[in-house]
């Protein structure tokens, strides 16, 4: 398998995963990312960690985040009491 393939692979699969995901309403990881969760997994967690683009603790700048969770509090952005709201990035 080429470099490029291999690339194009993990593209292909962060892509679907970034559509997959299912945002919170409102509610956000302390390092400002908005919580999200995968629906195969059912855990909220920050979607900078599930889509990879959060730093690993003791890099430069890492932040820091919350610990996943089962919150059944937080307000999913497909729900009606959202009224439309998203955490999902632009």
């Amino acid at each position: 398998m080429s470099e490029s393939r291999a690339a194009w692979l993990e593209r292909r699969k962060r892509e679907s995963l970034r559509r997959r995901l299912v945002y919170a309403a409102d509610s956000r990881c302390d390092c400002g990312a908005g919580f999200a969760y995968d629906p195969r997994k059912r855990v909220w967690d920050c979607s900078a960690i599930l889509l990879g683009d959060a730093l690993v603790a003791g890099e430069a700048s890492a932040c820091m985040h919350s610990t996943p969770c089962g919150y059944f509090e937080l307000v999913s952005e497909r729900q009606p009491a959202a009224h439309g709201m998203t955490t999902r990035p632009a």
